[in-house]
C-alpha cells in the first residue's frame, strides 16, 4: 500500500543525481563562456597594442580646382598606412568635422577610399580622399577608427599664402576603467 524506505531513498538519491547533473552543466557553461570572454579580451588587447597607424606623407597629395559656381576648393588625398596588425577596412568608421561619414563611398558625403578595400596589410597603405574642401585656412579634421577601436585623427588647414596643406596626426586605442 505504501512506498517502502528503499524506493523512497532511491528516488532522492535519483533527484540528487539529476540535480547535481544539472548544476555541472550550467556551471560548465558559465566557466566556458567566462573562459571565452577572456580569450576575447586578450586578443583585442593585443591587437590594440599592434595597431600602428600613421599617415604616409609621400603617398598622399593635395590638388586644387574651382567648380562650376566659381568657388575654389581642394581635395585631399590621404595615404593611410599599417605599421603593425592586419586591418579589416570595410569595418572602419569616420568623422570628418565633428559629422559621421561612409568611408566606402566618396559620392555621399565628399570622404571616401579610391578603390574598393578588403584588408589592409601591414606596411601597405590606403588611399582616403577628401573632396571638395572650400579653399581658405580653416582647420579640417577627420577621424578614422578601426574595428578594434583604435583610432587615428588627422588635423589639416590649407594655407593659401604657400599653396600648401599642413597635416598633424595623432592615434590612440581605448583603455578599459578600472
Amino acid at each position: 500500500m505504501g512506498f517502502s524506505v528503499s524506493a523512497s531513498a532511491a528516488i532522492i538519491f535519483i533527484s540528487f543525481l539529476m540535480v547535481a547533473g544539472t548544476l555541472y552543466t550550467a556551471w560548465d557553461n558559465a566557466y566556458a563562456n567566462v573562459q571565452a570572454a577572456q580569450e576575447y579580451w586578450y586578443e583585442m588587447r593585443l591587437s590594440q597594442l599592434n595597431t600602428l597607424s600613421s599617415l604616409d606623407a609621400e603617398n598622399s597629395s593635395v590638388s586644387t580646382g574651382t567648380d562650376s559656381g566659381g568657388n575654389q576648393y581642394y581635395n585631399l588625398t590621404l595615404a593611410i598606412q599599417s605599421n603593425g596588425v592586419t586591418l579589416y577596412v570595410p569595418h572602419w568608421s569616420g568623422t570628418y568635422d565633428g559629422k559621421l561619414v561612409t568611408l566606402n563611398n566618396v559620392d555621399d558625403d565628399n570622404v571616401g577610399f579610391l578603390s574598393d578595400y578588403g584588408y589592409l596589410l601591414p606596411g601597405n597603405s590606403i588611399q582616403l580622399n577628401v573632396t571638395y574642401i572650400p579653399l581658405n585656412e580653416n582647420e579640417h579634421s577627420i577621424k578614422i577608427t578601426f574595428d578594434n577601436g583604435c583610432w587615428l585623427l588627422i588635423n589639416w588647414y590649407y594655407n593659401t599664402t604657400e599653396k600648401v596643406v599642413y597635416v598633424n596626426t595623432s592615434r590612440g586605442c581605448p583603455m578599459e576603467v578600472s
